[in-house]
């Protein structure tokens, strides 16, 4: 009787005492997140050079689609231009138990969905509503799952070019993992998520290929670090030509510290990094004119290949001393590689290097 009570006892403590979803989100809205992103490359090494920057803000509780959602809204940029810029998505979170709940939604996807689309791969057949059918609440950071685990959040099939093809979103909590970082050290709940598209034999799922996200979540600070690896995509079975995904890191950081703006003078030349780097299809190139003497002066703005061939002219006008941006637009005209812009301005010349990957 004795060692029955002192299990009901354990029992209770536990279910007690376990620490709920919600308590890995900060508690009241205003919380900001600063985070440094870093590009890989093919072979999932660090670029360092095209490091960026997002920023996340817990603007909002109210109800979305049915739940009670803590709204956090989102950006991501160059230094010199993410504490200015407008905050342009917003990420949904919900809390039951020890359930964390994410909604999915396509749009940070709609621009490649539509590419697809146009492929003209299957006329019955639209990516873009059929990803928008599967947006909703999702059950992805299950703080009581058993370590290890593999759980499935959606699994749909669907028929594209006489193929049978299957959409699952699984989840598993791996084991916990302590991390150190710029706001302290952790014991994190390490989460990683994967969309895996197979081609359904009979009965039987042949993977095509799988994308991996894996996040580790910090107590009252929710996400502190993530990993996406490269990956490289071929779905020529579906007569789709070979692609690859970028992947990054994201790492926690304790601010942003921008660029002064007022430390740049009108009479400093500056040429910025583009941004997005990697881009695909677009990207805009920021930089400053000086004062050379006159009211205006011939400013020429082109992109080379790397053998030195000269691609597109984005500007030669005489311009005014001054700040300007001009987006360069790729679309369906280059391949995926390194590619370089030069900005002449008087004496003034300076070049850097931009990365296309489709």
């Amino acid at each position: 009787m004795k060692k029955f009570l002192l299990i009901i006892l354990f029992l209770f403590n536990y279910f007690a005492l376990s620490q709920q979803a919600s308590d890995y989100f900060p508690s009241a809205t205003g919380y900001l997140w600063n985070y440094k992103v870093t590009p890989l490359d093919s072979i999932n090494n660090p670029m360092m050079q095209f490091e960026f920057f997002r920023q996340d803000s817990f603007a909002a509780v109210q109800t979305y689609q049915g739940r009670t959602a803590d709204i956090v809204l989102s950006k991501e940029g160059p230094l010199q231009t993410i504490l200015l810029q407008p905050y342009i998505d917003s990420l949904f979170y919900s809390f039951q138990g020890t359930d964390g709940y994410e909604y999915f939604s396509t749009s940070g996807i709609e621009f490649f969905l539509n590419q697809l689309d146009s492929l003209g791969i299957d006329t019955n057949f639209n990516f873009l509503n059929f990803f928008r059918s599967l947006q909703n609440w999702y059950a992805v950071y299950r703080f009581g799952a058993s370590p290890g685990v593999r759980y499935t959040l959606l699994q749909k099939d669907t028929t594209i070019s006489t193929y049978n093809i299957r959409f699952k979103y699984s989840a598993i909590r791996n084991n916990d993992q302590t991390i150190n970082t710029v706001l302290g050290t952790f014991n994190c709940k390490k989460f990683t998520t994967q969309w895996e598209f197979s081609y359904l034999l009979g009965p039987f799922p042949i993977p095509l290929f799988s994308i991996e996200d894996t996040n580790w979540i910090a107590p009252s600070n929710w996400l502190v670090k993530a990993y996406q690896p490269s990956k490289a995509v071929d779905l020529s079975l579906l007569g789709i030509p070979p692609f690859f995904i970028p992947g990054r890191t994201i790492d926690v950081i304790d601010q942003i510290v921008g660029v002064d703006d007022e430390s740049i003078a009108v009479n400093d030349f500056v040429l910025y990094q583009n941004y997005p780097n990697p881009f695909n299809p677009s990207t805009k190139i920021r930089f400053n004119i000086p004062f050379v003497g006159s009211e205006l002066a011939q400013t020429v703005l082109k992109v080379y290949d790397v053998l030195g061939n000269e691609i597109a002219t984005l500007l030669d006008k005489y311009l005014e001393a001054g700040s300007y941006e001009v987006e360069f637009n790729a679309a369906q005209v280059l391949a995926s590689g390194v590619y370089f812009y030069k900005l002449q301005t008087g004496s003034f010349v300076e070049t850097k290097k931009m990365i296309l990957l489709r």
